[in-house]
């Protein structure tokens, strides 16, 4: 009677060890469609500032499949710093944003493909604080406070 018992829970195990595994293998750079995130791969055309220099720093820019200019920016010391721009893959602007040690700062804005507003607002240690304005493909507009952090 135990027997009955301990084979499905055998057969459990079984199949959950032989599932798919937990680690995550995708890579940012090698999507296929709008990439997420700022790759830590510096770009063919960088040159090392020193001999032992293995931290990116100088103009970043990453592309779609299609050559489209997905994101563009300054990096020092390996993180985003100053006015970065990413771009939808018909090359339209998507959003712009001021990035102070790899932290958004200041005003962010971000745009529908059609060019029109989708939000703006003000940034703070990479947080959205204050009155933010959103508007849907419409034109209506929302306000949403996110308070002071």
């Amino acid at each position: 009677m135990a027997k009955i018992f301990l084979l499905p829970l055998f057969l459990s195990l079984f199949f959950i060890s032989c599932g798919t595994s937990t680690t995550d293998k995708t890579n940012a750079d090698t999507s296929a469609g709008a990439k997420q995130g700022l790759s830590v791969t510096a770009p063919q055309e960088h040159k090392p500032h020193g001999v032992n220099d293995t931290i990116f720093n100088g103009p970043f820019i990453d592309r779609y499949d299609n050559g489209v200019i997905y994101m563009r920016g300054d990096v020092s010391g390996g993180l985003r710093n100053g006015e970065w721009i990413t771009f939808y893959k018909s090359g339209k602007e998507w959003s712009r944003g001021i990035y102070k040690n790899g932290l958004r700062e200041g005003h962010g804005v971000s745009y529908y493909e059609n060019g029109q507003k989708s939000s703006e607002g003000e940034y703070k240690k990479d947080n959205m604080t204050g009155k933010w304005k959103f508007w849907n493909a419409e034109g209506k507009m929302v306000e949403k406070d996110f308070g002071d952090k």
